[in-house]
């Protein structure tokens, strides 16, 4: 049900303020052997900073790597950004000396040739059910659709250029599970 009390909530996901979402892509195959040289001194730190919830990495084929972090609050995620072995993985993707206060990237000495970084912040409410709720253990349908924001438009008044758009929850489980290997595709 609708609520801001995420506390009884127990995967640390529930729990985040802010997102950090990002990927880099690499110039070649060993650039990205190197990334996965330097994780393990980053990874320590992030998993021991102060807020650190959650991460994930992700491949994105051929020459992409990608991280998804959650933290507690916005605040937390920068403090991890000021962080030494933070700031020595920076230097070496865009291919400056850590040493110097030159920021001018060399790119020829760069192992990323591009990437992004997103920084996402929740909405302080959202839904809780069952025996994640902090009221009650209640398991059930939400009864009343809110609107969030002003702009919401409540179900089943969706334009009807929007309507026509949507295939329905079997052709969607279809195409999931037709990417899906072994017995669970079928």
């Amino acid at each position: 049900m609708r609520t801001r009390d995420f506390s009884a909530c127990e995967p640390p996901q529930a729990h985040v303020g802010s997102m950090f979402l990002g990927q880099n892509e690499y110039r070649t195959p060993q650039a990205m052997a190197g990334q996965l040289l330097r994780w393990p001194p980053l990874a320590r730190r992030l998993k021991s900073s102060q807020g650190y919830l959650w991460h994930r990495s992700y491949l994105r084929f051929p020459r992409g790597i990608g991280l998804i972090v959650c933290f507690d609050s916005r605040e937390s995620l920068m403090e991890f950004a000021k962080t030494p072995e933070h700031h020595a993985i920076m230097h070496w993707l865009v291919g400056t000396d850590a040493d110097s206060e030159s920021h001018s990237a060399d790119a020829s000495r760069a192992p990323a040739k591009a990437g992004f970084i997103r920084i996402l912040e929740a909405d302080p409410v959202g839904y809780a059910n069952g025996a994640w709720r902090a009221d009650r253990p209640d398991l059930q349908m939400i009864r009343r659709w809110e609107a969030q924001r002003a702009e919401d438009i409540p179900p089943g008044t969706l334009p009807a250029a929007l309507r026509r758009t949507v295939t329905g929850v079997g052709a969607l489980r279809r195409t999931v599970r037709s990417m899906l290997p072994g017995p669970l595709g079928r």
